[in-house]
């Protein structure tokens, strides 16, 4: 008796998680190569789903020259925190479905924080942003503005959006605890309407909650990503294998019959 073959979903792609470059973090973008965005049918600017242990959404964007025909989705450690996958395991990625949000409500995620102000201010930073309900959103640096429901347009500095939201410091309330700066302050998205993924566009209206929401179990992993790090590429690589490599895959050195590393001297 013949066994029935089950069909890939050509609709879905699964590739390996990489880290974005310093200039990609909190944009919430993620970036693939044009084979893979041409079997999910998306081009530049439109939303993707990804699925590690989590699913989140994100605006995909055209892979490195160096990434072609990798196999690799590179993305930041937000994104990966959204999806609660990390450096070197597999994510699903697909086509999402998203629709216009009429309304967003945010909320600092991070504890002793306390945020005020009006939130229209802050949509200048979310413009263009694809999310999905509790996620995290980190407004910090340089991002592409969007042009309604896709593509990217002009540079914005998110500074000078938070100068202009927070009136020099006027309307900010709270404890900073050595974040760096107001733009490091994490947001957590409560709600959304219509409840599904979304992009943020100008027509939605944004809502600000003051009090601070806990974020999920991870909350007390440390919030700085290898993203955050410039000019030490070699050194991060070294770190990452001597470290990270040995805590995630302890098998490998067992069964190469060989003893991890015990630490490392800085």
């Amino acid at each position: 008796m013949a066994t029935k073959q089950i069909e890939p979903d050509k609709n879905k792609i699964q590739l390996r998680v990489a880290e974005a470059l310093p200039d990609d973090a909190y944009k919430g973008i993620v970036r693939v190569d044009s084979e893979t965005m041409k079997k999910l049918g998306v081009t530049r600017g439109d939303a993707v789903s990804i699925k590690g242990s989590k699913e989140s959404v994100a605006i995909v964007d055209r892979a490195y020259p160096a990434d072609m025909g990798e196999g690799i989705i590179r993305m930041d450690g937000i994104t990966r925190k959204n999806t609660k996958t990390g450096i070197g395991e597999y994510v699903e990625i697909k086509k999402a479905d998203v629709k216009e949000a009429q309304k967003i409500t945010i909320a600092p995620a991070q504890a002793n924080i306390m945020v005020q102000g009006d939130p229209e201010g802050l949509k200048a930073g979310l413009i263009g942003r694809a999310v999905s309900k509790g996620d995290i959103l980190v407004l910090g640096g340089v991002r592409k503005k969007s042009r309604g429901m896709g593509g990217f347009g002009d540079m914005e500095d998110i500074d000078d959006i938070f100068n202009e939201f927070f009136g020099n410091m006027g309307g900010f309330a709270g404890n900073l605890g050595g974040m760096g700066g107001v733009s490091q302050i994490r947001f957590a998205v409560v709600s959304l309407s219509p409840q599904q993924a979304c992009i943020i566009t100008e027509n939605t209206k944004i809502s600000l909650s003051s009090k601070a929401v806990a974020e999920s179990v991870d909350e007390n992993l440390p919030s700085v990503t290898y993203e955050d790090i410039g000019g030490l590429k070699e050194e991060v690589k070294k770190i990452r294998e001597m470290v990270e490599l040995p805590l995630k895959h302890p098998e490998i050195f067992s069964r190469l019959g060989i003893e991890p590393p015990k630490g490392v001297l800085l």
